[in-house]
């Protein structure tokens, strides 16, 4: 049974749970575009934060035998990552029509593996979280939706579309992804800030501005307004 400790501090995984939720609920509306996968990423975010908080508290659940390594769950985060960097650009280079941009998203994820392989030189990726990897294809990432938005204003089509579920998905990745990859480096290098400040709680609060974002998309997404 789910203490209220647990809850308190771990509230946004039931985001990911309603998200997914809704996300399942709402698939018929999306459910041939190029967020046709997003709900698996969704239940992949949910599953990998669940893992992570056991092998986190619990000794006995572990990836290795070593006792050094007992409570390390940076690799199932480096791993998840990588995956979810990559789906979404895939996801606009598929919606973009501009050819150069479409380049450009795929320089941008060769960066994006380049930072993840280089990091592993330099970082132990059992031991920790491929921070610095992480923080440049956040901002890779932040370029693709420029690239969209910069896309969607040749079309002559208007920024902002209620309807359009990827417009929602992009607002939330926006304002998440060109914030966080400060919070997280600095909790890697600077753990006196990240207590000052509260980072944490920060960035719990930003997780769930940007599921919310996501939850208005897949409520107010329209299947013929999806591009």
């Amino acid at each position: 049974m789910l203490t209220l400790s647990f809850i308190k501090e771990n509230y946004y995984m039931l985001v990911y749970a309603v998200t997914l939720f809704i996300s399942l609920s709402t698939y018929r509306k999306y459910y041939d575009t190029a967020l046709k996968y997003f709900p698996m990423i969704i239940a992949y975010t949910f599953f990998n934060e669940v893992l992570g908080y056991l092998v986190r508290t619990y000794n006995e659940i572990s990836f290795f035998q070593n006792v050094k390594y007992s409570n390390f769950n940076d690799v199932i985060y480096n791993i998840y990552a990588i995956i979810f960097f990559c789906f979404f650009y895939f996801v606009y280079r598929q919606l973009i029509h501009n050819r150069s941009y479409k380049k450009w998203i795929i320089i941008s994820a060769i960066i994006s593996l380049l930072a993840y392989l280089i990091s592993t030189i330099f970082q132990n990726p059992l031991e920790t979280n491929l921070y610095y990897a992480l923080a440049i294809s956040s901002w890779l990432l932040v370029f693709c939706i420029i690239l969209y938005f910069k896309d969607k204003a040749q079309q002559q089509q208007e920024l902002f579309q209620i309807h359009n579920l990827m417009f929602w998905v992009s607002l939330a990745l926006l304002v998440f992804y060109t914030v966080f990859p400060v919070i997280y480096v600095i909790g890697y290098t600077d753990y006196e800030t990240w207590i000052k400040y509260e980072l944490r709680s920060v960035l719990r609060v930003l997780i769930v501005i940007m599921y919310s974002l996501f939850i208005i998309g897949f409520m107010k997404g329209r299947r013929h307004a999806f591009r």
